[in-house]
């Protein structure tokens, strides 16, 4: 199992510089490279898997990142799929380029056989991205409308797992934390089925509190800020159980949870999403939900082979399954 003198060593860091990185501590006076390096390290030693060194072919790909480099280091969900992406590439003799879709106006596409582009898009930009007349996967969220292929995990499931087992121990009043995305040109708000799946069922179970439903932007300090709020606000009525839409926003509710003296999982539980190197440093270790992220950027690079092999090929939606990390924030 890695550690965090395992992480520090090959970052060449001390190991309490990883360990305050690792929690996102806003006091620590570090360079955006080391923050970054130390991020991605943890990540990497994550893998089993490591690239196979092949002769490289000459084909090359773009993955094309909705996300800024800001919005990586608060969530590193977008960077693990990347990786998984990259290491299959280069397994194939295939070289790969990132691209920010910002910056996409700038770049001379001719090159490249095909496109992944990663994260969540509105139609304008959906069809600019096929304007360029290229094989195109999307990596996210389900675009079959459009006719495109795309892979996409499952989040739903995992959300009525962990009411079952919240249900099963004896805990009804459970709170969602959940985050909200815009498209980058239309602004427009990314739906997250999660809350619609998290509201229906405890409808259903007749255990529905909207007081209990946060929404904020994803990374720590929004986490933080949310706990702090249903701290503030719902005293007492705190729910012994929250749901929270990442690992790094759980770091954050954490954080406040912890300067309220409120212990986890003593008095509140936590699940998170995404299973990123940090939910295993946290204090206490994050329970969380592990989504396959390197078979998304796997899968995404098969079927966008297929698509350079086939033009005629019948556009799918691959939905790729998850499963929940026992650690120690919940029962």
């Amino acid at each position: 199992m890695t550690t965090i003198k395992d992480v520090a060593k090959s970052a060449g860091v001390s190991a309490s510089t990883v360990s305050r990185i690792l929690n996102y501590d806003a006091t620590l006076a570090v360079s955006e490279d080391t923050r970054r390096k130390v991020l991605e390290v943890a990540e990497k030693l994550q893998y089993k898997k490591k690239p196979k060194k092949v002769k490289q072919s000459g084909a090359k790909i773009a993955v094309v990142q909705w996300h800024s480099d800001k919005e990586e280091l608060n969530d590193l969900y977008y960077y693990q799929i990347q990786y998984g992406i990259e290491t299959k590439a280069l397994s194939g003799g295939v070289s790969v380029d990132t691209i920010s879709f910002n910056n996409i106006a700038n770049i001379d596409l001719t090159g490249y056989s095909g496109i992944i582009a990663v994260g969540k898009y509105d139609e304008s930009e959906i069809h600019r991205l096929a304007g360029y007349h290229k094989p195109l996967v999307f990596i996210g969220e389900n675009y079959l409308l459009y006719g495109f292929d795309s892979v996409q995990s499952d989040f739903l499931t995992p959300i009525n797992w962990i009411i079952n087992h919240y249900l099963t121990e004896g805990i009804t009043d459970i709170g969602l934390i959940a985050g909200q995305e815009k498209t980058l040109t239309e602004h427009n708000a990314v739906y997250d089925p999660r809350a619609t799946t998290y509201r229906n069922r405890l409808v259903h179970e007749d255990l529905f509190n909207p007081d209990f439903l946060f929404t904020g932007s994803y990374g720590p300090d929004s986490g933080y800020q949310l706990m702090e709020r249903a701290i503030t606000e719902l005293k007492d009525d705190l729910p012994h159980a929250f749901i929270i839409g990442s690992d790094s926003m759980a770091i954050g509710a954490l954080k406040a949870l912890k300067q309220h003296d409120i212990p986890v999982p003593g008095r509140v539980n936590i699940i998170s999403f995404n299973d990123v190197a940090i939910a295993k440093y946290a204090y206490p270790a994050l329970t969380t939900v592990h989504v396959y992220t390197e078979i998304m950027g796997e899968r995404a690079f098969d079927l966008l082979q297929e698509q350079i092999k086939d033009a005629n090929k019948i556009p799918e939606s691959v939905v790729i399954s998850t499963r929940i990390i026992k650690r120690d924030s919940s029962v």
